[in-house]
């Protein structure tokens, strides 16, 4: 079960992921975590982390991937190294920013460059295509979804009390 946490960035997440009182998990899809990302770029506040895994399902062939590679992790800390930020890979840059604690245009800059998603969309569909062995006609059965984890939420993982959602859920509209 989910559980509400306080905060503006955390009642974001929770308000857009979780539905029957925390007891399910709504993965959002790539316009959906757009909307999301919108408005948590929106409430001018930081959080010390944010973690956004995508998966691939697909329909016909009932199967699913993780790209825990492409997964996006923005940590706020009191005091950021630029020497390591300076020296990060274009996309590592991107997926794996650093800003200080309420850092507020840092942390809206990083949320913005990982909403883009134009470079690691295509990256994501060629891996899925190999390991799923995708068929043109399988394609069209397949969508993009994504995990949003925030602090307290790894506090919960860590105790148990959330199960792998890939194994047990998968997206749902709302």
């Amino acid at each position: 079960m989910l559980k509400r946490n306080k905060g503006k960035i955390n009642e974001i997440i929770y308000n857009s992921t979780a539905y029957y009182k925390g007891k399910y998990r709504y993965y959002p899809t790539i316009t959906d975590l757009n909307c999301i990302l919108d408005k948590i770029i929106s409430s001018d506040s930081t959080t010390d982390y944010i973690r956004i895994t995508p998966f691939y399902i697909n329909e016909q062939l009932n199967m699913q991937i993780e790209f825990g590679e492409y997964m996006f992790y923005l940590e706020c800390l009191d005091s950021v190294d630029k020497q390591r930020a300076l020296t990060d890979l274009r996309l590592g840059a991107i997926l794996y920013p650093l800003c200080r604690k309420n850092d507020v245009n840092s942390y809206k800059n990083a949320l913005e460059k990982y909403k883009d998603l134009k470079e690691i969309l295509p990256k994501m569909m060629v891996i899925a295509k190999l390991e799923m062995v995708l068929k043109e006609e399988d394609i069209a059965f397949g969508y993009f979804c994504f995990e949003i984890q925030h602090m307290h939420e790894n506090v919960q993982l860590m105790k148990g009390l959330i199960t792998n959602p890939l194994h047990t859920f998968r997206c749902v509209y709302e």
